[in-house]
This record gives C-alpha cells, sequence and structure tokens, in this order.
C-alpha cells in the first residue's frame, strides 16, 4: 500500500469518526430533526402531540427522553402511546414560510389516527412575512383542527398556546424574525378560539412566564421547562380520555 493510499484511507476513516460523533452530539440536542415512533399496542390510547420545534425539543439535552412528548409518555404509562410529530419552524398558517400542512409529520399525525390530538403551534405565525391578523388565524386554526376531525370524527383535541417568548421587541427581527408582541397576540386568540369552541386548552404561556431560565435561546424550553408543560397536558390528558 503506496503512503497516499494509507493517507487516504486516514483521512476518510478520521472523516467517519468526526461525523458519527457530530450526529451523536445533534442527535442529543435535539437538532436533527430526526423522529422514531415506536408502534402503538392493542388498546393503548394514543396521543399525537402536532407542533413546531418547541413539540420537538430543539435544543433541549438528551432529546430523547427529555422533549415534551418523551415525557409526557412517561408520565401517562403503559396505557398510552404518545407520538411526538413536532416539526422546526412550521407554521399553523398554509400560507405561511413552511407550512405544517405541507411537512411529512402532518401527513404521519393523520395516518396515526390519534385518539387525542394536542396542538401546539404559532410561534412561527408570529413572523412579518407569515401574520395576517387574529381573524385570520383563528380562521386558519379552525381549518387545520377540522383536518383531524374529518379523519377521524372521533377525535379529541387539545389545544396549547405557544410558550412565552423572550426575544426583546428590538431584536425580533434578527435570523429567526419571530416576534414577541405578536406572539401574545396569538396567545390570546387561541385561548378565546378554544374557550368559545369548547375546546380543552392549556395554557403553556402562563406555565412558561417568568421562567426565562428556561429559554436559553429566548424561544425553546430546556428540559425543565418541557417538564412542566408535559405536566399539565398530562393532566389534561386524562380527563378528556376519561370524559
Amino acid at each position: 500500500m503506496s503512503k497516499t493510499q494509507k493517507i487516504v484511507i486516514i483521512t476518510v476513516a478520521v472523516a467517519l469518526v468526526v461525523a458519527v460523533v457530530a450526529f451523536c452530539i445533534f442527535y442529543f440536542l435535539g437538532l436533527t430533526g430526526i423522529h422514531h415512533h415506536s408502534e402503538p399496542k392493542e388498546g393503548q390510547i394514543k396521543v399525537a402531540c402536532v407542533g413546531d420545534s418547541i413539540t420537538y425539543g430543539h435544543g433541549i439535552s438528551d432529546w430523547g427522553k427529555n422533549n415534551y412528548p418523551a415525557q409526557l409518555q412517561g408520565m401517562l404509562g403503559d396505557d398510552y402511546h404518545v407520538a411526538n410529530f413536532g416539526h422546526s419552524a412550521r407554521t399553523l398558517s398554509p400560507d405561511g414560510d413552511r407550512p405544517y400542512i405541507e411537512s411529512e409529520q402532518y401527513r404521519l399525525s393523520l395516518e396515526y389516527d390519534a385518539d387525542i390530538v394536542v396542538i401546539m403551534l404559532g410561534t412561527n405565525d408570529s413572523k412579518p412575512a407569515n401574520w395576517v391578523n387574529e381573524e385570520d388565524f383563528i380562521k386558519k386554526y379552525d381549518n387545520f383542527i377540522n383536518s383531524y376531525k374529518e379523519n377521524n370524527p372521533d377525535v379529541k383535541i387539545i389545544l396549547c398556546t405557544p410558550a412565552k417568548c423572550y426575544l426583546p421587541v428590538k431584536d425580533n427581527y434578527g435570523d429567526l424574525d419571530i416576534r414577541s408582541e405578536v406572539v401574545d397576540v396569538i396567545k390570546d386568540a387561541t385561548y378565546s378560539y378554544a374557550t368559545t369552541k369548547g375546546y380543552t386548552i392549556v395554557d403553556i404561556y402562563a406555565l412558561t412566564d417568568n421562567h426565562e431560565e428556561w429559554f436559553g435561546d429566548k424561544i425553546h424550553p430546556s428540559k425543565d421547562g418541557a417538564k412542566v408543560m408535559a405536566e399539565a397536558i398530562a393532566d389534561m390528558v386524562r380527563i378528556v380520555a376519561n370524559a
């Protein structure tokens, strides 16, 4: 084997090791976008967690254990099967820059045929390119929910307000474009819509308010924030399942 061949082999081996290590780190932090769904067992109550990167668990340490749907599964136990259908950067609006309904996770969440669907969307709708007004948002929210009801007329819906956004207003037009003042409007609109329509609502905004320590990047909750979210959602899931 020539010296050049040895160098090539060593270079390739090092590159593979670096790639594997990098993948493991990114997966551990919930930055890969990869999902792993186990198959529900007969008799389990199926819970679909639908949402954006906050549902997916972007940036959470030990992602496989600490994203909120994973923690929710642990809290609910074997009578339930919880599936994470979160997809980063997605909007509720079908006219947004990255609509959830155009994602693979949306299709899979419909095919899952859940008994209970937990929806937490709206943060990315606050971007200037996506936001129209409250009335427009609610109309599109209603259409979105109806797509699950048309798929399964017996499905039970739990709505969640967006989490508190800690981006200062003056910084809201940076790379992310998420505007905290519009998230506030979306929070109020979601809560009002849910109570008017009679849907179960979990006020994630209220739970995460005054807890900036959970939000290292000002948007995505840590495992501690996800735990508090999961606890509140678990309570509502049990109530809805037994109603």
